[in-house]
C-alpha cells in the first residue's frame, strides 16, 4: 500500500493554508465559481494577468499585457493597437449582426472555429463597414476599412495572434490551443513590380503648378523614397541629425529590436534637390503626411506620368494571378521596391544592397527581384528571335 510521505502532507497543507489567505483576501461581495477558479490558476501561476474581478482574459487585454511585456519598436505597438481594434469589431459585429449576444474572445474558450470566422470577416471587414457603420464609430474617418484586405494581411495577424496565444499559455491560462488545428497559410507574394528609372523621372519632372500643396508634397516624399529606399514607416522620423557626411543614416524601425542594424545610403542630386526644398523645416527633413492621402496621390502622380504598364499581380483573395495597370497598384512600397529593383539591377549583390535597404543577410525579398530580371532578359532574347 503507497503511503503519502509526512513531508508531501506539509506541503500540501502549506498551499491550502495560502490559497485560503488568498481566497479570504480578495474575496468581495458578487463573485462566482469563475472568480474562484481564476484565483486559484493565479496562485499556481503568479506571472498571470489579475484584476480585480480576476483574471482578465480578454484576449484584446492578453495582446496588451504581451507586448508590454517585450521590448518592441514602436511600429509593432502600432499594430497591435489595430489588431486590437479589429477585434473589438469583430466582437460587435457577432453581438449586434450575427445575433450572438455577450459574444467576446476570451483566450482560454477560443475555438477553431472563432478564428474560421474570425478570418472571414477580416477579409470582408470593408464589406461590414458599408452596411454597419455604426460599428466602427469609435474609429477617425482615415482608420476606417474601406479597402479589401488580403489574405496575406488577415494571415499576418493570425500569425500575429498565435503568438499572443502562446505566450498566454506559457503563462498559465490554458487555451484550447485552436491554432493546432486552424490552417494557417504562410504569406504569398507575388512579383514584386517597381519603376523603371524613365518611368521614375516621368513622376519627378511633372508640372504640379496648378496642383495643391498635398500633391506636390507627397511626389517630394515619394521620388525621395525612390532615391533612399526607405520604409514608409521610417520617413517621419528623419530629422536633420540623419543626415551625415552627405548620406542618409538610420536604423529601421521595423528591425530596431532585432538587428539594431545601421543603414547608410548616400544621397544623390535628387535627394539633396527635395532636402533643399524644406531646408527651412525644424522638426522632420520632409513634410507630414497621412498614410492613405500619401497611397492615394501615389496612384494619381502615376497616372498623370502615364505609367499604366500592365503587370501580373496575385489577387488579394484568390491568389490567383491577374493583370492591373501599375498605376492602380502603385503605393509607397513601390517606391522602396523601384530603390532596391533598380538597384539590383546594375549590381547583383543582396549584400551590398541590404545595407542600404535594411534588409538581412539572406532576405527572401532577394529572390523575387532575380526572377524581375529574368523576365527582361527572355523579352531582350524575344526581341532578336
Amino acid at each position: 500500500m503507497n503511503t503519502v510521505s509526512d513531508a508531501v502532507k506539509r506541503e500540501l497543507d502549506r498551499k491550502v493554508r495560502e490559497i485560503t489567505d488568498l481566497i479570504n483576501d480578495k474575496y468581495h461581495k458578487g463573485v462566482d465559481g469563475k472568480w474562484l477558479k481564476h484565483l486559484i490558476q493565479l496562485y499556481h501561476h503568479p506571472n498571470m494577468i489579475y484584476s480585480e474581478d480576476g483574471i482578465d482574459t480578454r484576449l484584446t487585454n492578453q495582446i496588451t499585457e504581451y507586448y508590454n511585456h517585450r521590448k518592441v519598436a514602436n511600429c509593432t505597438i502600432y499594430t497591435s493597437h489595430t489588431i486590437i481594434k479589429k477585434i473589438k469589431h469583430f466582437e460587435l459585429y457577432m453581438q449586434n449582426v450575427k445575433r450572438r449576444k455577450g459574444y467576446v474572445m476570451y483566450a482560454e474558450a477560443i475555438t477553431e472555429e472563432d478564428l474560421y470566422l474570425f478570418k472571414e470577416y477580416l477579409l470582408d471587414e470593408y464589406i461590414i463597414f458599408q452596411d454597419h457603420p455604426e460599428i466602427f464609430e469609435d474609429l477617425k474617418e482615415w482608420q476606417k476599412p474601406r479597402a479589401e484586405m488580403s489574405e496575406n494581411g488577415a494571415y499576418d495577424i493570425l500569425h500575429r495572434l498565435r503568438t499572443v496565444m502562446k505566450w498566454v499559455d506559457f503563462n498559465g491560462i490554458p487555451t484550447t490551443k485552436p491554432f493546432s488545428r486552424f490552417e494557417l497559410k504562410a504569406p504569398t507574394y507575388g512579383t514584386p513590380w517597381y519603376l523603371t528609372l524613365e518611368e521614375r523621372d516621368r513622376i519627378w519632372n511633372l508640372d504640379l503648378s496648378a496642383e495643391k500643396n498635398q500633391l506636390k508634397f507627397h511626389r517630394d516624399i515619394f521620388i525621395f523614397q525612390c532615391c533612399v529606399g526607405c520604409r514608409m514607416g521610417d520617413i517621419g522620423r528623419f530629422t536633420k541629425d540623419n543626415i551625415v557626411n552627405g548620406a542618409l543614416e538610420y536604423i529601421p524601425h521595423k528591425t530596431a529590436e532585432s538587428s539594431g542594424r545601421l543603414v547608410r545610403v548616400p544621397l544623390n542630386q535628387k535627394a539633396r534637390e527635395i532636402l533643399d526644398r524644406y531646408s527651412w523645416r525644424k522638426t522632420t527633413l520632409l513634410p507630414y503626411f497621412e498614410d492613405w492621402e500619401y497611397n492615394d496621390d501615389i496612384k494619381k502622380l502615376c497616372t498623370m506620368a502615364d505609367v499604366t504598364r500592365i503587370v501580373s499581380v496575385l489577387d488579394p483573395k484568390t491568389r490567383t494571378e491577374v493583370k492591373r495597370p501599375l498605376n492602380e497598384i502603385a503605393s509607397s512600397h513601390m517606391a522602396r521596391r523601384t530603390f532596391i529593383g533598380n538597384m539590383y539591377k546594375k549590381v547583383k549583390d543582396p549584400d551590398l544592397i541590404g545595407s542600404m535597404s535594411g534588409h538581412v543577410e539572406g532576405s527572401k525579398a532577394f529572390a523575387r527581384y532575380r526572377t524581375i530580371d529574368d523576365d527582361m532578359k527572355r523579352e531582350l532574347v524575344d526581341m532578336i528571335n
